[in-house]
């Protein structure tokens, strides 16, 4: 992953030793989930287009490709250290789980993608680099926060110790919208509340059209 150096050309890039990326491509994947995702339709190329399930399974298989890339990779430097992988295996666990859990929903998919708005990803908690201990690492690439000088953390809701890099969260909740953790449906819960408040929008809307109509015939 490139560092905030390297991004805003404060440093020579080609003094700096070349590392393992922490994380696959995600491109195809967001671009994919890009013309199936409802809101905001605005931000389709396909502006009237209906998620097809051909078009959900791609986004759910394109996903769990990139995952096992990570947990392959992963494997590798375990391989290449022993004493990398040692006291991981949950992480290694959860990460197959959640590969397993993509691709049978690339079997079967849902008619619409159940994952949270970037809004929500935008909004979740960010946890400064000096919170951070050496001994914590992400739940899903099970690399150490403190090994990335800029870590990008994030606490989901539903409890204070579940923390993930921003980067390996944001694509599954954009997708399945649950904690891997505990399963805590956020999409679920964003959806009713956006149900909540277009019926009371209707419910103002009809009350402002009965009160023209009184004054025009009142």
């Amino acid at each position: 992953m490139a560092t905030y150096e390297i991004e805003h050309n404060t440093t020579d890039i080609s003094s700096q030793p070349t590392s393992r990326p922490r994380r696959p491509d995600l491109s195809t994947f967001f671009a994919t989930l890009n013309e199936i995702t409802p809101n905001p339709a605005e931000s389709r190329t396909r502006q009237h287009a209906v998620p097809v399930p051909g078009d959900v399974s791609a986004a759910f298989r394109t996903l769990a490709e990139a995952f096992d890339v990570m947990r392959r990779e992963h494997e590798i430097g375990d391989h290449g250290n022993p004493a990398a992988g040692e006291g991981q295996e949950d992480g290694n666990g959860l990460l197959t789980q959640m590969i397993q859990a993509l691709l049978q929903g690339a079997e079967m998919p849902p008619k619409e993608v159940e994952g949270v708005s970037e809004q929500f990803c935008d909004d979740l908690d960010r946890i400064p680099r000096k919170s951070l201990t050496s001994s914590q690492t992400c739940p899903i690439c099970n690399n150490p926060f403190l090994d990335d000088p800029y870590p990008l953390v994030v606490r989901l809701p539903c409890h204070p110790t579940h923390l993930f890099d921003l980067e390996c969260i944001r694509p599954w909740l954009r997708l399945r919208g649950s904690c891997p953790l505990d399963r805590t449906d956020f999409g679920k819960k964003e959806r009713e509340r956006e149900a909540e408040r277009r019926k009371l929008a209707e419910k103002l809307a009809a009350e402002e059209d009965e009160d023209d109509l009184d004054g025009m015939y009142g």
